[in-house]
């Protein structure tokens, strides 16, 4: 019995160990190799205004929610993660842990109140499979800039007008 017992300590002890743990260098890698599978979402705080981008065919009456599945592609994702790049907002990558958004560099959180807008992207990756990441936009010049340059790369002005209005 007590060999039994230590080996199913000796098995639960590997495996908590074993674990994969997010690393910022490889979820920034991931993220930037994600164009096939990103879906992207803008949120504006203190508002119900939300923008989102997906590579899936939209569903149902677009006229009701035109502005939450605008219809993207892989080229398309490769630009706009060339924007954010270009904007430096990959250099902080944040995610959700018990309500609260938690870089992944360090134990520095964001409140999204605090944000001019904040960005979700969900992705799939090789090691972690699908996992969503967040990056605040705290300068309104910046979310501006964004703005417009992710603008450029959609055919949805009515979308991107509403957004800045928002901001």
């Amino acid at each position: 019995m007590r060999y039994l017992l230590c080996l199913v300590l000796l098995v639960t002890m590997s495996q908590v160990f074993s674990q994969e743990t997010l690393d910022y260098v490889e979820v920034q890698t991931a993220l930037e190799n994600s164009s096939r599978s990103l879906h992207t979402i803008i949120h504006v705080p203190n508002s119900d205004f939300k923008l989102g981008t997906t590579l899936e065919v939209p569903d149902g009456n677009l006229e009701t929610n035109s502005c939450n599945e605008i219809q993207s592609d892989v080229q398309k994702n490769a630009d706009v993660l060339t924007v954010l790049n270009q904007l430096n907002l990959l250099d902080k990558l944040y995610i959700e842990i018990n309500d609260e958004y938690v870089n992944l560099r360090s134990k520095e959180v964001f409140h999204p109140k605090e944000t001019k807008l904040y960005i979700e992207m969900f992705f799939k990756t090789r090691d972690f499979g699908y996992l969503s990441c967040f990056v605040p936009v705290l300068k309104k010049d910046t979310a501006k800039k964004l703005i417009y340059d992710i603008s450029t790369i959609f055919d949805s002005k009515h979308c991107f007008n509403t957004l800045k209005q928002k901001i």
